[in-house]
């Protein structure tokens, strides 16, 4: 691949994007990953990882001059907009050809959501911008789990949440970048497209307990909370109330049935059934046992 045809990655160190570049010097395809810090970069073949503050677009104009394509991810943030927005203008600069855009769930500009909504303001920046483009939804990620979730059920052997019996089709971040992956490689079938990713099968907590047991051949407790209790053990543990109110709210959601909507959007990408939570809990058992 020519140098002036690589891919940028940002947030190439997240939970999507570290995914996407290992499978992309897999398959011995070059491509610039971009990040913030770069002791947290991994050495791969193909990939030149390059600092950057998405928020200077001095900084994002220089690392995107030899590419063709980008996949755009970063965290929320205060400067959110601003920086995903400096990335859509220095690719229109550049005349760059497409923008595989990672957002979110009913993203809109005007939701009290404060994932959805800066995602909302992106994807609008992104569509007037005339550059082809593809925005990938993807549904709760299964890696979320990793962290205070995890270590939780280390310690106590129990999963909190506020879901009832609610189900929500959970996804891998492997199959998110492997769907990015699928349209960075023929992203001329994928042109100005918009794909919610949901995983094959909606599940409730009470389901990722048992799948969780089987893997650590242990029994782990689903513990139903109520909406009151799921704030305070956020508030407990110092969530600010934006964070908190959106929690509760998606939470709410799940559990009025709301959130168990499956469509086979990732299987027409990649041919083959998303990861199960099974798989997961087996892949990843060392953080749960």
């Amino acid at each position: 691949m020519k140098k002036q045809e690589r891919i940028a990655v940002f947030g190439a160190t997240g939970k999507v994007g570290r995914e996407l570049i290992g499978l992309l010097s897999r398959d011995g395809i070059s491509a610039i990953a971009i990040t913030r810090n770069k002791a947290k970069a991994k050495p791969l073949a193909g990939i030149q990882w390059m600092e950057a503050d998405m928020n200077d677009p001095g900084a994002v104009e220089q690392v995107m001059r030899e590419c063709r394509t980008v996949f755009l991810a970063s965290s929320v943030n205060p400067n959110f907009t601003q920086e995903q927005g400096n990335v859509i203008e220095a690719a229109v600069q550049h005349g760059l050809a497409h923008i595989v855009k990672l957002s979110s769930p009913g993203a809109d500009k005007d939701s009290r959501n404060f994932i959805a909504r800066p995602n909302g303001v992106v994807e609008e920046h992104l569509k007037r911008s005339g550059i082809a483009y593809t925005i990938l939804q993807p549904n709760t990620f299964m890696q979320n789990w990793i962290g205070h979730f995890s270590e939780t059920v280390q310690r106590e052997r129990r999963i909190y949440e506020a879901t009832g019996d609610g189900k929500k089709p959970f996804l891998d971040t492997r199959d998110i970048a492997a769907s990015a992956h699928a349209i960075l490689m023929r992203p001329e079938g994928h042109r100005d497209k918009t794909y919610l990713l949901t995983g094959g099968e909606a599940v409730s907590y009470g389901q990722v307990a048992e799948a969780i047991g089987e893997a650590i051949e242990a029994p782990v407790e689903y513990v139903s909370m109520t909406s009151e209790e799921a704030r305070e053990r956020m508030e407990r543990f110092g969530m600010p109330a934006m964070m908190v109110n959106t929690f509760i709210a998606i939470a709410e959601g799940q559990r009025q049935g709301k959130a168990d909507y499956v469509n086979d959007q990732v299987e027409k990408l990649l041919g083959r059934k998303p990861i199960d939570i099974r798989q997961f809990a087996k892949d990843h058992v060392r953080y749960f046992k």
